[in-house]
């Protein structure tokens, strides 16, 4: 086992913690603007609760949703549509970080990573709806640090993405 590969995959996931969202950053007035790392616990607890309901391969869905925001790490939290070169950067971040972990690990871990990028299984699908139903959950804490326009525009680019019953029932509850 590689120690010096391990403890900097560590040291590359403690980042997420010090990388703030940039949409709440640039368009509410939070003076606490969650991290990376905030959004990424959250998601991830919604989406083991939410994956067990469905009984879905939680170990698989959990391990995506930790996944899938590392590139963050390096590449940082983009707007939709900021950097048109994101993907081949998410990529190339991803590579970065997992080339730490054991090859058994890796290979394990890309696997996810491509299953959650090409959207080819349900649990990847409900990884990318819960993705979104956390940050819909974090918008109604941050309600009242934003325009009344801001709150629609993010409320109407993630709620199209919520689909499960589940997770439609859980949006109008927050909406009350």
């Amino acid at each position: 086992m590689n120690i010096n590969g391990l403890n900097e995959f560590f040291l590359i996931t403690e980042k997420l913690k010090s990388v703030k969202r940039k949409g709440w950053e640039m368009k509410s007035t939070a003076e606490d603007i969650e991290s990376v790392a905030d959004h990424s616990y959250a998601a991830t607890t919604i989406a083991m609760i939410i994956s067990d309901l469905a009984e879905m391969n939680t170990e698989k869905v959990m391990k995506m949703m930790l996944i899938h925001d590392l590139p963050e790490a390096i590449i940082g939290d983009l707007l939709p549509g900021e950097n048109p070169n994101k993907d081949t950067e998410e990529n190339k971040a991803i590579n970065d970080i997992l080339r730490n972990l054991p090859d058994k690990i890796q290979k394990q871990y890309f696997e996810i990573w491509n299953e959650f990028k090409e959207k080819t299984s349900k649990e990847s699908l409900l990884v990318h709806e819960i993705d979104k139903l956390e940050l819909i959950f974090q918008l109604s804490l941050y309600k009242d640090e934003m325009s009344k326009e801001t709150f629609n525009e993010f409320l109407e680019s993630s709620e199209k993405m919520i689909n499960a019953d589940i997770n439609k029932k859980l949006l109008r509850k927050i909406l009350e």
